[in-house]
Formats: structure tokens, C-alpha cells, sequence
């Protein structure tokens, strides 16, 4: 699965909560076995992911898609570096 090396944000929110701004991608095209992770393995795979530019993902969800497969992944992620991200 490939990841760019600059996220381009669908949305960006603030969440007082976390003291920072989360930040979401669509990301489709992922492996279908993606589908067969719990929520947990599935956090830690797309955490490897995002972690090249030092966000810290802290939510997957699956979401409609007008891909093939119907679907793609929202990833809710914040930064914890100088990540690269265009908004």
C-alpha cells in the first residue's frame, strides 16, 4: 500500500481534546486484506504507514467509495514532527 510522500487532508479539524489539529485522508486502493484486519491490526498497519513523516494515526475507518472495490479507508491522523501536509 502506498502512501504519498504528502498527505493531502480531506478535512482538517481541531480537536480540544487532543490539543491539536486531526487531520483525515481517503486513501484508496489499499489491499483488500486490509478488510480482514481487526481494528487494531489494522491501526498498526496504516501507522506504519504515515509514520515516514511523523503523524501519528489514531483512527481507520471503512468508508463508500466510487472505486471498484466500493470502498476506501478514512485515516484520522495528527502531526507529531514537521510533517509534510497539504491542506
Amino acid at each position: 500500500m502506498a502512501v504519498p510522500e504528502a498527505h493531502e487532508c480531506r478535512t482538517c479539524t481541531d480537536d480540544s481534546s487532543l490539543g491539536t489539529t486531526v487531520h483525515e485522508d481517503l486513501v484508496l486502493g489499499a489491499p483488500l486484506s486490509m478488510e480482514e484486519l481487526d481494528d487494531a491490526h489494522r491501526l498498526e498497519r496504516f501507522a506504519g504507514k504515515y509514520a515516514h513523516d511523523g503523524c501519528q494515526v489514531i483512527e481507520v475507518r471503512k468508508v463508500a467509495s466510487t472505486t471498484l472495490s466500493g470502498f476506501g479507508w478514512a485515516v484520522r491522523f495528527i502531526e507529531e514532527g514537521s510533517g509534510h501536509l497539504v491542506h
